[in-house]
Order: structure tokens, then C-alpha cells, then sequence
């Protein structure tokens, strides 16, 4: 039958916090008995309580005493390595959560984008419903997927070396696209095509010497500009 857990909590109640106490207490006792014994190491426990005028100790007051002795004879570095007060522990334990919760919103990121991926190639959503950080994100996405693709195309185009030390590699066939190669290269040309400021966005007129005006572009800054694409989600 499994243990019940127990909450991590103050005990309310005087007597079941002193019987607890007491059983708690040796088990702390023993465990340091067997963490010196298997291991080898110096080990001592010393525990202060409301309910005893003395304390506890393991394995005796002269053993402890040695044993924090030769502890505090050694360098600061060595001392303070591996302590840890609460505050440390609690900034640890926020720091590697924020970590996870980063990890799982890239997870769920990537599932999204890859819904919205397939929701675009089946017709199922147009591009012109996206804001600018969707299709960044979906660009970066399709990219994503098309590098191993990519790899394995250019190792698809030489042979294996030929036995015998021979220099000379002949190329073969580059391999055929598959449908969802172009299909996702079509996505991605359509994005680009959709984002791109159309070329009338800015114009300036030059007189000309014969009287007939000249309609010129002015390049756009907002598409040299990488923070018109916004900041993608993705690294």
C-alpha cells in the first residue's frame, strides 16, 4: 500500500509536532549513521529542540566536535562550495523553473506553427489573415523544416568514395523535389510576397531635359529595416 504524502507544513497540533519530532529525529540520526558507514566520510548531526534541554547529538559531543573542527580548519572556498541557505535555494529553484516554462512556450510555439503550417497548405486559412509576427514566425518555422531536407539532398548528390583512395568525385542527379518541399517553398514565397511594402509605397519625380517628367522609386526603409519583420518568437 503506497505511503500517503506528507505536506511540508507546520504541525498545529503540540503532540502530534513532539511525536513527529522524535521520529523524525532518528531517522535523521540514522541516516547519518549510514551515509558515514557506506561512504566513508566524517559525518555529525546536531539537532536543537523545545523539547529537550539538551541537544541531539551524533555520534557523540567529542566526535562532533572534532568533526566541526577539522570542518572549520579548512579553506573558505572548500567551506562554502556546496552551502546553500533558503534564499539560494529558492532563486534555484525559481531560475529552473523559468526555464522549463520557456521551454515548454517554444514547445507549444512550434506546435502551433505547425498547425497553422498545414492549415495553409490545405486552404484552410489564408495568409492575408496573419499579423506580421505570425509570419515571421512561420517563415522561421518553414526554414526550420526545410534544413535536414536541405542536408540530405546535398549529401544525396555524390557517391560514396570509391575504394582505392580515388580523388575525383562524380556528381549524379540532383534528387527531385518532394511535394511537400515545394509545397512549403511555395508557403514561404507567398509570405514573402504578401509582407514585401508594394513598389509604389514611395516614388519621386526627376525633371527631364526634353519636359517629360521620370517616375523613379525611393527604396523602402521600412523593408531594409530587419525590425519591420518584428521580433520573432523563435531565437
Amino acid at each position: 500500500m503506497a505511503r500517503k504524502k506528507v505536506q511540508l507544513q507546520w504541525i498545529m497540533n503540540d503532540t502530534t509536532r513532539r511525536t513527529t519530532y522524535k521520529k523524525r529525529v532518528k531517522g535523521l540520526m540514522k541516516k547519518a549513521k549510514e551515509l558515514s558507514i557506506l561512504c566513508g566520510v566524517e559525518a555529525c548531526a546536531i539537532v536543537y529542540s523545545p523539547y529537550d534541554p539538551q541537544p541531539e547529538v551524533w555520534p557523540s559531543p567529542m566526535e562532533a566536535v572534532r568533526v566541526i573542527g577539522e570542518f572549520e580548519c579548512r579553506p573558505e572556498n572548500d567551506q562554502t562550495k556546496k552551502r546553500l541557505n533558503q534564499e539560494n535555494y529558492i532563486r534555484q529553484r525559481v531560475a529552473k523553473a523559468k526555464e522549463q516554462v520557456v521551454k515548454q512556450q517554444k514547445k507549444n510555439r512550434r506546435m502551433e506553427m505547425d498547425n497553422l503550417m498545414y492549415q495553409c497548405l490545405a486552404g484552410g486559412r489564408g495568409l492575408q489573415d496573419l499579423n506580421i509576427k505570425e509570419l515571421s514566425d512561420l517563415m522561421w518555422y518553414i526554414d526550420d523544416q526545410l534544413k535536414p531536407i536541405s542536408h540530405k539532398m546535398e549529401y544525396s548528390h555524390y557517391p560514396a568514395p570509391k575504394p582505392g583512395g580515388a580523388a575525383a568525385l562524380t556528381a549524379v542527379p540532383v534528387a527531385q523535389k518532394t511535394p511537400l518541399e515545394v509545397a512549403l517553398e511555395s508557403l514561404e514565397n507567398q509570405i514573402l510576397m504578401d509582407t514585401a511594402p508594394q513598389p509604389r509605397d514611395g516614388v519621386v519625380t526627376v525633371a527631364h531635359t526634353g519636359g517629360q517628367d521620370m517616375m523613379l522609386p525611393v527604396p523602402h526603409d521600412n523593408y531594409e529595416d530587419p525590425s519591420f519583420w518584428g521580433a520573432p518568437f523563435f531565437p
